[in-house]
């Protein structure tokens, strides 16, 4: 599956987000997609719109009733410790689809895509919490779901059914859907450990969710503070695409094995390489572009990594301003280009870009 975003396809450096933006008004955020990426346009996630469409809440509409937030901290408990069988049950039966009070950025794309207003798009993103991340945010008795095997697996299934009705509305736009994982947790992975039961977890979304015939993808935007996003770790999910902040600590990401592996099999890395801050006025494209040229060093001379880039904001934009996401949109549509246009792409006519 990982011809469909071929270089030929997408050419380098296409930009998508990572799926929140700061508007209150659905309409006008599929607008500013359907203007700033057009090639892999978005449905938007609203987080100042409503709680319900942050990225925790807008999964937890069947088991709502059962949870309340963690005082002074992340995540949900469940409000009585005898009621974990209530809640695996409820996910294992909920009728697995976004609702519209909780996703209206949703329901508005489908709406744009009606009206054609992508005519560009070469791959549809949809995208939704990963399971490890989920399942780490939900407690019972003060422990994470993550560290329950039953629970986590249960979660698992839930996101992926969640996953696959995404990918089924979107479908009938007969475009390629690119499904992404948000999944944070896995820089906490102790050591990074890529056989624990919540790597295998994943693995195993990824794996169901393929079987449609989609793209996956898994973005990783947490970073620890002593080391770099774990892109090699990513890269052994199974995804078809990683997503990491690309920005922060930068370091040769490409000259790790497992890495350059992907990328020769034929993955894309997306780059977060427009920082998500409010202003951006410190920051060039010229010096985004030494980021990627830094990141990408070190990987076979064989391989064309900036025919498998995409590049985006290193997290979501939901806590920005509207005019900050505007302007960062701007500096990673510069960048692209700028990636486009590198020595033997538009030899092979890939490094065309479309103008701002």
């Amino acid at each position: 599956m990982r011809e469909i975003l071929s270089c030929r396809r997408l050419g380098a450096g296409a930009v998508t987000g990572i799926g929140s933006l700061p508007h209150t008004d659905a309409e006008a955020a599929v607008r500013l997609v359907a203007e700033v990426s057009p090639e892999i346009p978005f449905w938007p996630q609203l987080p100042q719109r409503a709680v319900e469409e942050r990225m925790v809440e807008q999964t937890l509409t069947p088991v709502c009733d059962l949870l309340a937030p963690r005082r002074d901290s992340y995540g949900y408990a469940l409000l009585r410790a005898d009621r974990r069988a209530d809640l695996i049950a409820r996910f294992e039966c909920a009728q697995a689809e976004l609702a519209p009070f909780a996703a209206a950025g949703f329901f508005a794309f489908e709406r744009a895509l009606a009206d054609g207003a992508f005519p560009r798009a070469v791959a549809l993103k949809g995208q939704i919490i990963g399971p490890a991340t989920l399942a780490a945010l939900l407690f019972v008795d003060g422990q994470p779901l993550v560290n329950d095997p039953v629970a986590l697996a249960v979660v698992g299934s839930y996101i992926q059914r969640l996953a696959i009705w995404q990918i089924e509305r979107l479908a009938r736009w007969r475009t390629p859907v690119l499904l992404m994982l948000d999944e944070p947790y896995l820089a906490l992975l102790p050591e990074r450990d890529a056989t624990g039961e919540a790597m295998r977890v994943v693995q195993s979304v990824v794996r169901g969710i393929q079987a449609t015939g989609a793209l996956v993808g898994v973005h990783c935007c947490a970073f620890l503070p002593e080391g770099a996003p774990p892109l090699a770790l990513l890269c052994r999910t199974g995804a078809d695409v990683v997503s990491f902040d690309a920005y922060h600590r930068v370091a040769s990401w490409c000259a790790n094995p497992d890495v350059c592996a992907f990328v020769k099999e034929g993955g894309i890395l997306a780059f977060g390489l427009a920082p998500t801050v409010i202003d951006l006025s410190g920051v060039s494209s010229a010096d985004l572009l030494t980021n990627w040229v830094t990141a990408t060093a070190g990987c076979d001379r064989q391989v064309d990594v900036a025919s498998h880039t995409l590049v985006t904001a290193t997290c979501g934009m939901g806590l920005l301003s509207e005019d900050a996401a505007r302007q960062s949109f701007r500096l990673a549509r510069d960048v692209a280009g700028l990636i486009g246009r590198m020595p033997g792409l538009e030899a092979n006519g890939q490094g065309e870009r479309s103008p701002w």
